[in-house]
């Protein structure tokens, strides 16, 4: 089937031939088209003014926002988002235009998006009402986008867990409601932090579900009302598993109904009671393969709730010779500074702290006027060192001690997932709750999709970035274009997705 494609573009109107056909290798309909030229309109006369002959490349266009726009419409999102935003919104096209800002948010402009599918880049006026719309709360705008789309993300990449944690970003304004100083403060240069909440699939490391925080909320405050969102989302089996950061009884109580596993902080009492009583762990019967390593573990019930104690000799060995090393370290700073002259005793506690840092709970400082001497806390040395090679988690399944392990392990997924879509975020400079809530969610929009892609291919998230960045299209001045030589890295990426430029 062909047709005449009309392309509006402020006052001017642009002609391309569409020709539909059917791939016969995988049976998929295709499009390809045709610039045929201008369309004047004279004494209501309309006349098609053809395009030139020329060759000359006009300019060079990144081709990756296009294949994540496909991708995300291979994959449904859109389909899902214009059913879900269905009577929400009168801005044209705002189901896919949502789609190109996230693409746009993830690798930087929409590159070929125009190209290929009519949809103009939108103005400053248009991206901003937009944006102001996904940042709306009554209704809650991004639920219902998140709710829209979790239940394929959970059905193609697994619902076998899913690992919930907490970070922040830094904020660069001057205003913004949600903008606070947080637990970040000493690492983000002292600045004020934003923060979100992010689950994602254990798998594959897929987000299913965020929320944005004002920077001052702890992260233990957060599990209960997050975890309720998730089977409001319709995800029935939910397995969270957490860090040490969101400990509590009270999460235990109120979690009760789904399935945890998590580590407790070792400055706890119980942490102590519980290796106290570990005492022969090391032992045969308490041993588990765990790649390289040696692990041995006992299991304790306190207050009905499971806690599993770890050991590894190699991790202990490891941290001991780290541990006396910054000690060894550290005393020979604090013994060429006593021979040196200091203005005041203030000065010289202030300079001795500063050069001890993290281990200044280890030594005991005994000024002198303006010098000082030092001994070492050796009950907390060895304190510290009992505890090396340790660690503890929790949880309320039956699973054995190598699969509680091992999912715990694999949380790091949550962490990169922060790691690939924080950078999108900032600077950040938004004043209002509404641009600063959409700007995040559509960074972790197309974080999704890449992330999606990624898996679905066998490659890590950084190679695909880096191939998908450098596919390249031209534009020629008489309106054809065509795909820079791709290499064979680039075609096996698009064949595996199976979308062709």
């Amino acid at each position: 089937m062909t047709y005449i494609r009309r392309l509006v573009r402020g006052d001017n109107v642009y002609l391309y031939e569409v020709t539909s056909y059917r791939d016969k290798e995988t049976g998929k309909v295709r499009q390809r088209s045709e610039y045929k030229g201008k369309e004047i309109v004279k004494d209501n006369i309309a006349t098609v003014r053809k395009p030139r002959n020329r060759i000359t490349a006009r300019k060079v266009l990144d081709s990756a926002p296009y294949i994540i726009y496909r991708f995300a419409e291979d994959f449904g999102i859109q389909d899902s988002f214009i059913s879900a935003l269905d009577g929400l919104t009168s801005i044209r096209e705002a189901a896919r235009r949502i789609v190109i800002l996230a693409a746009r948010s993830i690798m930087g402009s929409s590159g070929s998006i125009d190209l290929h599918t009519g949809i103009h880049e939108g103005s400053v006026k248009e991206d901003r009402d937009l944006t102001d719309f996904i940042g709306s709360e009554n209704p809650d705008i991004i639920s219902i986008l998140e709710h829209s789309l979790s239940q394929r993300i959970v059905k193609s990449f697994g619902s076998s867990g899913i690992v919930y944690d907490l970070s922040a970003i830094r904020y660069f304004g001057s205003q913004n409601d949600l903008a606070a100083y947080g637990h970040y403060y000493h690492s983000n240069g002292g600045s004020k932090e934003i923060n979100f909440v992010l689950a994602v699939t254990r798998d594959h490391g897929i987000p299913i579900h965020h929320r944005i925080l004002p920077g001052s909320i702890v992260s233990v405050s957060t599990v209960k009302n997050f975890a309720m969102e998730l089977k409001d989302f319709g995800i029935a089996s939910i397995m969270i598993v957490m860090d040490r950061g969101f400990y509590s009884k009270k999460n235990i109580l109120d979690l009760r109904k789904y399935s945890l596993i998590g580590a407790i902080p070792a400055t706890l009492s119980l942490y102590r009671d519980l290796l106290s009583k570990s005492r022969g762990i090391e032992n045969s019967r308490n041993y588990i393969p765990s790649g390289n390593d040696t692990i041995f573990h006992m299991d304790h019930s306190v207050e009905g709730t499971r806690y599993i104690v770890f050991f590894s000799p190699k991790m202990r060995a490891e941290k001991i010779q780290a541990f006396y090393a910054g000690l060894s370290g550290m005393e020979r700073d604090l013994h060429e500074m006593q021979d040196q002259e200091f203005n005041s005793q203030q000065d010289m506690i202030r300079s001795v702290t500063k050069a001890a840092g993290k281990l200044l709970k280890y030594i005991e400082i005994i000024p002198s006027g303006k010098a000082f001497t030092y001994r070492l806390k050796h009950n907390a040395v060895q304190t510290r060192k009992n505890r090396m090679g340790y660690f503890v988690l929790f949880t309320n399944t039956r699973m054995s001690a190598e699969d509680i392990l091992r999912i715990y392990r694999q949380k790091d997924v949550v962490e990169k997932a922060f790691m690939h879509s924080k950078p999108c975020m900032q600077p950040l400079y938004a004043r209002s709750e509404r641009g600063t809530r959409a700007r995040m969610f559509l960074s972790i929009l197309g974080y999704t999709i890449l992330a999606m892609m990624a898996s679905m291919t066998g490659m890590t998230y950084q190679q695909t970035e880096k191939i998908l960045s450098g596919i390249k299209e031209v534009v020629y001045t008489n309106g054809s274009h065509s795909v820079v030589e791709l290499t064979k890295e680039q075609k096996e990426l698009l064949e595996k997705i199976s979308i062709e430029l």
